[in-house]
């Protein structure tokens, strides 16, 4: 009982965080566009990745699309810290995406704790 409190806990975290960022940036958000354009990101490119954050946020709350919802976020996520990164910008902009990172690896975790450590021992034999 107290894992599904704790992952409904966060996944309510990461669904207002992430749906708040993606609304933003489907509204156009003027502060929320400033920052995409110090990382050389277009408008339009933006705006998709808004619509990907909140149709994935959605689906993240469905038990059969929430796998793959959830590891498209954090695809976001990762993508988004290292753009950051590669931008040459100051590192405490990446910060709330590397919250983000923490929570939805998290999450994945709890989600399927089986298939993750599936994953880790296919690697050690790498």
């Amino acid at each position: 009982m107290t894992k599904k409190r704790i992952f409904y806990g966060l996944l309510i975290l990461v669904s207002i965080q992430m749906t708040a960022v993606g609304v933003l940036k489907l509204i156009g958000f003027p502060q929320l566009y400033q920052q995409l354009d110090e990382l050389h990101i277009s408008h339009s490119f933006g705006f998709i990745i808004g619509m990907i954050e909140v149709v994935c946020v959605a689906g993240s709350w469905f038990k059969k699309t929430r796998g793959v919802a959830l590891l498209t976020l954090l695809f976001l996520v990762i993508s988004a810290i290292a753009v950051n990164f590669g931008a040459n910008v100051e590192i405490t902009k990446a910060i709330p995406a590397m919250v983000s990172f923490g929570l939805l690896t998290t999450l994945l975790y709890l989600n399927n704790k089986n298939s993750v450590m599936t994953i880790l021992r296919q690697t050690e034999s790498v």
